[in-house]
This record gives C-alpha cells, structure tokens and sequence, in this order.
C-alpha cells in the first residue's frame, strides 16, 4: 500500500482540516488558499498516490477508493485528530465523500468542488469517459494536465505543471483503472453532517449533476461562483470565504 505524504499548516491548537487535491496536482493546488484558511484551522494537506511526496502506487488497487480512504483514515489516527472537516477538489472530491461516508463519525462536514469522478461523470475521451486517452504516449496528454489551463497565474501554473510532469505514466494508467470505482453521488443521502459545493459554473458539463446532488442530498448548500473547474484557483478569494463561511457556522459540525 502506498503510503500519502501530508503537510501540515497552521496552529497546532487550530480546528483541523483535510485538503485532498485532484488528478496531476499536487498539495500546491491550494497554494493560493493556505494562508487564508490556516489563519483559523489547522490544515492537513495530503497527497495521492504518485503525486507530490507520496509513494508511487505499487498497482491499481492503490489507488482504488478503499485503500486510499484507509490510509487517509491512518494520518487522521497519526495526528491525533479525533474530527476534522474535509475538502476536495476534483478528484479529491470524490476521495473526501467517501472517507466522509466511511468515517462519519470523524467527519465534522465536507466542502467540495466540481468533481466529476464523484459523479460518475466522463472527463474525455479515453475508455469510460476518462481523461487519459487510450495512447497515451506523456503525461502531457491527459486532458487535465495544467498545461492545458488557460487562467491560470504564471507562478501558479508553472510550478502545476512541473509537479505534474513527475507523475509518471504507470501512475495515470492506475487511475484511469479506478476511475469508475470513485462514483458516489448515489451516497449522498447517507451524510448527516454539513454540505458544500462550491460550483465553478462555467464548467458546463458538470452543472446538471448540481440537480443530481441536490436530489440525493436535499440540504445540499451549493455556492456558484464565476470560474471553471479549478475553482479554487479561478476565484482563491471567494473560494476562502465559501469555505470559512460554513467552518465558522458549524464549528462542531452539528447538522445544520
């Protein structure tokens, strides 16, 4: 089994928070974002397998929903952390709900971005709707790779796209594997603790599984904001406020 690096920022004695990012990121996905969340909570920035500091994955079961919940579970016991609230994005989405189903009771609230994985939603043209097409000669060709991303800063988007560029291709083969394996927006109803989406609203495909969610999880709290998917890139400021609205609103994460 892989074992996920993590990092931690701010006070020690601060509410904890779980920050997972997405597929060819890295921790650095919520550069913009530490310095206004970690002022209140303490924040557990953890990276998947093949990604930033963590071990590459050794197969495809690596990287499949379980094992990567688990081992999140393991840092979450390592750091003493009784409850934390956790957010992700893309990806990471898919990877916080479903700790958040796995460990309810550890689980304060969920924040989460456009995550199509979640959604069993196809991301591109490779089998399955994935993002990794089926000749996939370099990272480079994955359609998500930030190299491809149009408003992104200069700073920002050169030090994504080095770190992706490390993620080797038997890493990306792993997750086109388990992609499919992610699908949980069936299980939203089952989350008793608060809610959010934070929506990036021009990534067109994904709004109509906004109605989707909304079903199997009524008190869903949806905030839409002008970007695309990696909105908490497009918009790192109202992104911040978003997610500290509902932290500070549901401090013990008690049902709203």
């Amino acid at each position: 089994m892989s074992r996920l690096a993590h990092h931690l920022v701010g006070p020690t004695d601060a509410p904890p928070v779980l920050m997972v990012h997405g597929f060819l990121s890295s921790r650095h996905q919520w550069d913009p974002n530490v310095a206004a969340l970690s002022a209140e909570h303490r924040l557990v920035l953890v990276e998947l397998p093949g990604h930033g500091d963590s071990d590459e994955p050794g197969s495809d079961d690596d990287l499949s929903p379980d094992v990567v919940v688990a081992e999140i579970d393991r840092i979450r016991r390592e750091l003493g952390i009784d409850r934390w609230w956790v957010v992700g994005q893309s990806l990471g989405a898919a990877v916080v709900i479903r700790s958040a189903l796995a460990h309810p009771d550890h689980t304060r609230g969920v924040v989460f971005t456009n995550g199509r994985a979640a959604f069993g939603l196809p991301r591109g043209d490779g089998p399955g709707g994935s993002p990794i097409p089926p000749d996939l000669r370099s990272v480079r060709d994955v359609a998500v790779h930030p190299i491809h991303a149009r408003r992104l800063d200069p700073e920002t988007k050169a030090t994504l796209v080095r770190l992706a560029d490390r993620v080797t291709l038997e890493t990306v083969s792993f997750v086109g594997a388990n992609r499919h394996r992610w699908a949980c927006v069936d299980r939203l109803g089952e989350l008793t603790m608060p809610v959010r989406l934070v929506n990036g609203r021009w990534e067109k495909r994904f709004q109509p599984s906004i109605d989707l969610a909304r079903a199997a999880l009524p008190r869903l709290e949806v905030v839409d904001l002008d970007g695309g998917h990696a909105i908490n890139l497009d918009q790192p400021a109202a992104f911040d406020a978003a997610v500290l609205d509902i932290l500070r609103r549901h401090p013990d994460g008690a049902a709203p």
